[in-house]
């Protein structure tokens, strides 16, 4: 009992660490285009504005996705102001509220939570997009409270938290979870517990009041949700996010390493298990055949696979060879694979696999599980380079820096370009000339070009010639768009900035 206790103990202590370590510098490095920047920026309109219903990007509507998470970064700017920091936070917060509520049901269900927790946190998928600026892990959080509650037959709980999913990423916050709870149902010849007055009611309480507000300003709100959104999303390539039906094994198994591995044995399953297999498979299937595919689709995957991996005893063989192999692997490759990025955090992480993943075969109980998880935790650790180089390309910090002089008193246009990372770190929204609004991203937009070009910071390709007769003015152009660059150059157009991706003139007065 005494060692039991003892080791209890540890993996607490242990789960602690895991939390801090995947917050690790959260705030350290740029938000990277186009995703962070974009969602990042509309979370710092929202507060600039303190406008918690209608989303805007660069002072337009953006719908694309509901409101839970920009609320929630755009509070916490409230606070500590609109940082990098600020915006991936609410992505954090919202994991470690998982790994607890995996906690709290293991513990429920005669499982190790602290090692449930550590287990889930220690996935790299989970460690990605804690980081992120995205509304996957807030989602998940939300599933993972639904098919819980439905578990634990409390279905006015699953409901409004499925109301909560749909505001924070749309209807897939409902598919996700019905679609694991009624085979279970169907199989236990149980299914009196998926549906309750109470349930239903807290349902459209909870959604009512913000569909309501956004479709007072929006008549088309919905049809553009449950038709554009969701349905086109799921059934077409419209959205252009296809992918093979093969598309996430790769990620199941990159995601879910190294404890993929502990999941291959033999037992005799029990409801739970089967429970947790359902849940697995599933979403799997549902999302492998969809039209739309992103990795982070199968974020909500993770916490039933560490449930499943916390039932055993032991981690397993499997699971401690394949890290130490996979460490081995990627030491060995360094020397032949060109590497434009993070060799010094591959070769950190490789030599930690390897040695973690030996000390994991000899070790049992407690140390076992621990020595498992380090080698996923040092990634934040050993990575903060990395990202710094990768940010040099895919965000405008420097770029937006190196023009602030010339844009503080002067209009700043994006001439076919813009990103959310722009509009972020100017602390405003900029013009943008476009013939269709594509450079924001938003599928909204792009089909309501006509409503709001001329109207708002959109503009039409025609308004062009007039605005490089403003003195002053401060262009933004794709440094690989030579047409327009040689149009800005031969009105005067004075270079002041360079990116990998953008240049900046200004016009002189």
């Amino acid at each position: 009992m005494g060692a039991s206790l003892s080791e209890r103990s540890l993996l607490i202590a242990w789960s602690v660490v895991a939390a801090i370590a995947i917050a690790w510098q959260l705030g350290s490095y740029p938000l990277l285009d186009a995703d962070e920047g974009r969602n990042a920026e509309v979370g710092r309109e929202m507060a600039a504005t303190n406008d918690y219903v209608m989303p805007r990007l660069d002072g337009l509507p953006y719908l694309d996705k509901p409101i839970v998470y920009f609320a929630a970064e755009a509070a916490t700017m409230e606070v500590a102001g609109p940082t990098e920091f600020a915006a991936r936070f609410p992505s954090w917060l919202f994991t470690i509220a998982t790994a607890l509520l995996l906690a709290w049901f293991a513990a429920r269900v005669e499982i190790s939570g602290p090692l449930a927790a550590i287990i889930f946190l220690s996935m790299p998928l989970t460690i990605a997009f804690a980081r992120t600026v995205i509304f996957d892990s807030a989602l998940s959080f939300f599933i993972t409270l639904a098919l819980i509650a439905f578990y634990l037959e409390i279905p006015a709980l699953a409901w409004a938290a499925m109301a909560l999913g749909v505001i924070t990423k749309g209807p897939v916050a409902i598919a996700v979870p019905m679609l694991v709870a009624i085979p279970y149902a169907i199989w236990r010849k149980n299914a009196r517990h998926l549906a309750s007055v109470a349930g239903l009611a807290l349902f459209v309480v909870i959604i009512a009041p913000w569909v309501w507000a956004i479709s007072l300003e929006v008549p088309d709100f919905l049809r553009y949700v449950l038709v554009t959104e969701t349905a086109q999303r799921l059934t077409t390539g419209a959205l252009k996010r296809t992918g093979p039906p093969w598309y996430f094994i790769p990620y199941l198994i990159g995601g879910a390493f190294p404890w993929i591995f502990a999941m291959f044995e033999k037992r005799k399953l029990d409801w739970l298990d089967r429970f947790l297999l359902l849940w697995i498979a599933v979403p799997f299937i549902f999302f492998s055949l969809s039209q739309s595919k992103r990795p982070q689709y199968i974020l909500p995957l993770m916490p039933a696979i560490a449930l499943y991996v916390a039932r055993r005893a032991q981690p397993g063989r499997a699971a401690a060879i394949a890290t130490a192999v996979a460490g081995a692997l990627v030491l060995a490759a360094i020397p032949f694979v060109h590497l434009p990025y993070g060799l010094h955090a591959a070769i950190a992480i490789g030599i930690c696999a390897l040695v973690f993943g030996a000390i994991a075969i000899a070790a049992r109980g407690a140390l076992a599980w621990i020595a498992l998880s380090i080698p996923m935790l040092a990634i934040p650790m050993v990575s903060m380079a990395t990202m710094n180089e990768v940010a040099e390309r895919r965000s405008t910090k420097s770029f937006m820096a190196n023009l602030q002089q010339y844009a503080a008193n002067s209009d700043v246009v994006g001439i076919e370009a813009f990103t959310g990372s722009m509009a972020f770190y100017l602390r405003r929204p900029i013009v943008i000339v476009s013939p269709d609004g594509e450079e924001l991203t938003s599928n909204y937009v792009v089909r309501h070009y006509r409503d709001f070009a001329g109207k708002t910071a959109l503009r039409p390709i025609s308004w062009l010639p007039e605005a490089l007769t403003h003195r002053g003015t401060v262009f933004i152009v794709r440094s690989t768009d030579a047409a327009n660059r040689a149009l800005v150059e031969s009105h005067g157009g004075r270079l002041i900035a360079q990116s990998p991706h953008f240049v900046a003139y200004t016009m002189p007065r």
